[in-house]
């Protein structure tokens, strides 16, 4: 009986399907011997292939072998490592720092401050409250008006500035005086100052008995000079009387001697400079023609001395060898 194909085929018991399903096992690749050439018309064989690949392997593994290691490097824990200790450090002075210099900051003044700076600078005079002389605190408080007129002092400051001059029993005084006038200096008037300082230091009294001597005032035996400084300094007791320039004009013409009010008269001053001008003058002519009258008087008593003299004839002296 002739055999059947597909056994003859399949080459064992498994048949078609079984010859597919397992392949056949390949003999191993020998090793490859670089001395011995290689024949390049040799068909490749899995072995080859095998042998390639696993020195592909070597090379990329020999390659990446820095890299990788440096990677593990960076990846591996830090080993514990003795601590050194310092070495020692030598004592040195210790030097301090340099002082800093603090810098000035500019300070902002207040309006009050910068008034009383300004008048300051005029260097005002002090009043210690003095009972005695009326006179010094009459022209104390003129002086003190006078520098407000020349800084423009502002009225509600002039109150603070003038107490800044006080001293002694003038301080006592203002403290008790600011009470009674409420406590608060900035709204304190001028005005209300003047007649707290007056009532205490000028009274009523003092005050009448200067506009008196300032009514009687006249020339006399004063000279030009002098009795216009008189009549200056209590003409401030007599404001209604000296109310205008032609007031006060008038009362010192009629105050001069009656020898040089006539002269000044004649000429018609307008304003008590005027007055005064004319005046000196007028007393600068009248010494100079007494000095003359006196030289010229003195002159002729020494030459009618001189005349009155007899005249002394010489005698002549005996001599011995006149015959």
């Amino acid at each position: 009986m002739p055999p059947r194909r597909g056994a003859r085929r399949g080459g064992g018991r498994g048949g078609r399907g079984a010859g597919r399903g397992q392949p056949a096992e390949q003999p191993a690749a020998p090793p490859v011997n670089p001395d011995v050439p290689v024949n390049p018309n040799a068909p490749v064989t899995q072995a080859d292939l095998a042998a390639m690949e696993q020195r592909y392997q070597a090379m990329l593994q020999a390659a990446l072998a820095p890299f990788l290691a440096a990677q593990q490097n960076q990846a591996a824990p830090v080993q514990d490592q003795p601590v050194v200790p310092p070495a020692p450090v030598q004592d040195q002075p210790v030097i301090p720092p340099a002082p800093v210099e603090a810098q000035p900051v500019p300070v902002q003044l207040s309006a009050e401050a910068k008034h009383l700076r300004d008048f300051r600078k005029y260097n005002p005079k002090t009043f210690d409250g003095s009972l005695d002389n009326p006179f010094r605190a009459q022209l104390w408080l003129t002086s003190i008006e006078t520098i407000f007129r020349y800084m423009k002092c502002p009225e509600d400051q002039k109150v603070q500035c003038a107490a800044f001059c006080l001293e002694d029993r003038g301080t006592a005084w203002w403290e008790t005086a600011e009470r009674a006038l409420g406590g608060d200096a900035s709204k304190i008037t001028w005005e209300q100052f003047r007649e707290s300082f007056y009532a205490k230091f000028f009274s009523a009294n003092v005050k009448h008995a200067k506009l008196q001597e300032f009514l009687n005032l006249e020339q006399g035996k004063l000279s030009v000079e002098q009795y216009d400084a008189e009549f200056d300094l209590l003409s401030r007791f007599a404001p209604d009387v000296v109310r205008d320039e032609a007031a006060r004009t008038e009362r010192f013409v009629n105050g001069l001697r009656l020898d040089l009010q006539g002269f000044v008269r004649a000429l018609r001053p307008t304003t008590h400079a005027d007055a005064l001008r004319i005046a000196l003058d007028l007393s600068l002519h009248e010494r100079a023609g007494q000095s003359k009258v006196v030289g010229t008087g003195s002159a002729s008593g020494q030459k009618r001395k001189a005349e009155a003299q007899p005249d002394v004839i010489p005698q002549r002296t005996p001599s011995l060898v006149d015959p």
